[in-house]
């Protein structure tokens, strides 16, 4: 029979047929609601693993900031009116003493004689060229008095030529009362010196062809080594440290650690794994009238992480001379819930007395292959998270679980479907015969009614 064209169950014998088949599918469908609150529970170990995750990466970002400011020193000068510095490598922990005895100054230059006005022509011919080295190095400024020329021609425009032909020669004038003399200063040290090759202007510089100020080297001690330098920029005479001088005198400059941002660093080391352990423990817990389990409760993967973080805690690092060997020396204790404290105190106590030991235990023992503290954490927490780690197979595992559960819901919702589809059929035609009967059994009430003389 086509029950596609029944609209309504239950006509032809008067009862709720389609309420009847509802009841019997629900009763069916409680797999299905089984099925889906398993799916819910999975879905949510994986994102608790997922945050899982999270929390680690923190924590491994916290090992590579500490790692990091191990390797940044920084510089203190003290008498800034002296010299400046800076941190441009990776300087020893030191205290250098620092006598500076003459800086580094150019030669200055001076035309023997004025013009009246900066817009005056400083060349007698038609054009010509004024040719001078610096060093050893050549250069030249075409003179040309053509006003159509682009080449300079006045006391202004053969100043500005100077400055912007990349020289290092520097040009300016100066207003002696009478006139503007033109003065030139040379880079600083004596291989910059001034040798002027050719000179078609009506201008003379210096005195007898000699500079009016000399040149000079810069000439200090550092540590009491004699050091020259070309510049007051010293950038190799300590390893690692640029030094700008600026006055005459003595200074000391100190270089360390900055141990305030190491205890920062670990305070962040400590908080990060606390936050972790605190969510490890959070999600452990097994409700007995509820009859669920959190998704680390009794969970291998979450055991082998707590057994491999305690381990890493209880080694020892740094060589065998070392003051410093366990995170203990270091003001970290776990107590018996596995909460981590920080006596910045201890710590800040133990990097200025014993920065080296504090630093092999850290990053490196003696084998000096970057196996120290904090690059056994980073690496045990990454090789965890990695593809194919820990987190990440258990992940892979729980979303395989809930794809499978997924399927089987689908192919349980299919079946349902064809069971509703069967008892529908089967209740229409049962309904259909019923309605059939029905009617044969008023027709047959009326002949007995009309037989008996009822109407």
């Amino acid at each position: 029979m086509d029950i596609g064209s029944m609209n309504v169950l239950g006509l032809g014998s008067g009862m709720d047929l389609q309420g009847l088949i509802d009841k019997l599918i629900n009763v069916d469908k409680k797999p299905i609601l089984m099925q889906q609150m398993k799916k819910v529970q999975y879905e949510s170990y994986y994102q608790a693993f997922d945050s899982l995750e999270s929390y680690m990466s923190k924590l491994m970002s916290g090992t590579n900031s500490m790692l990091t400011d191990l390797t940044l020193q920084k510089a203190a000068v003290s008498d800034d009116s002296l010299a400046d510095v800076t941190v441009n490598g990776s300087p020893d922990s030191a205290v250098h003493n620092i006598t500076v005895s003459e800086l580094a100054k150019g030669e200055t230059w001076i035309s023997t004689t004025g013009e009246s006005s900066k817009t005056n022509n400083i060349i007698s011919s038609s054009s010509g060229s004024f040719v001078y080295k610096i060093g050893s190095k050549e250069y030249t400024i075409e003179l040309d008095n053509n006003t159509l020329s682009s080449a300079p021609t006045t006391l202004s425009e053969f100043v500005n030529a100077i400055n912007e032909n990349g020289s290092g020669l520097q040009a300016s004038t100066v207003y002696d009362g009478s006139g503007y003399v033109v003065v030139l200063k040379t880079p600083e040290g004596t291989t910059n010196n001034l040798t002027i090759v050719q000179n078609d202007t009506n201008l003379t510089f210096g005195n007898s062809g000699a500079p009016n100020e000399a040149s000079s080297d810069a000439e200090l001690t550092i540590d009491g080594v004699s050091v020259t330098s070309h510049y007051n920029t010293l950038d190799n005479s300590i390893d690692g440290l640029k030094i700008e001088l600026k006055d005459k005198g003595s200074f000391s400059i100190s270089v360390n650690v900055d141990y305030a941002a190491l205890s920062d660093d670990m305070q962040k080391i400590v908080d990060d794994y606390n936050n972790m352990m605190k969510y490890i423990s959070k999600n452990s817990n097994y409700d007995h009238e509820k009859n669920l389990a959190d998704a680390f409760f009794g969970n291998a993967t979450i055991q082998s992480v707590r057994s491999k973080l305690d381990n890493i805690f209880l080694t020892k690092f740094g060589d065998s001379q070392s003051s410093i060997s366990y995170i203990s020396d270091l003001g970290i204790d776990i107590d018996k819930e596995g909460k981590m404290s920080f006596d910045s105190s201890k710590f800040m106590q133990a990097v200025e007395s014993s920065f080296d030991d504090v630093k092999k235990m850290l990053s490196e023992t003696k084998t000096g292959a970057g196996d120290g503290f904090l690059n056994v954490l980073h690496d045990s927490l990454y090789n965890m998270t990695k593809t194919n780690g820990d987190i990440e197979l258990e992940k892979s595992y729980l979303q395989t679980r809930t794809d499978n559960i997924q399927s089987q819901i689908d192919t349980m919702n299919k079946q349902l479907e064809v069971e509703r589809t069967t008892l529908t059929m089967t209740f229409a035609q049962m309904d259909e015969y019923m309605g059939m009967l029905k009617s044969q059994s008023d027709y047959m009430t009326q002949v007995f009614d009309s037989m008996n003389g009822k109407k």
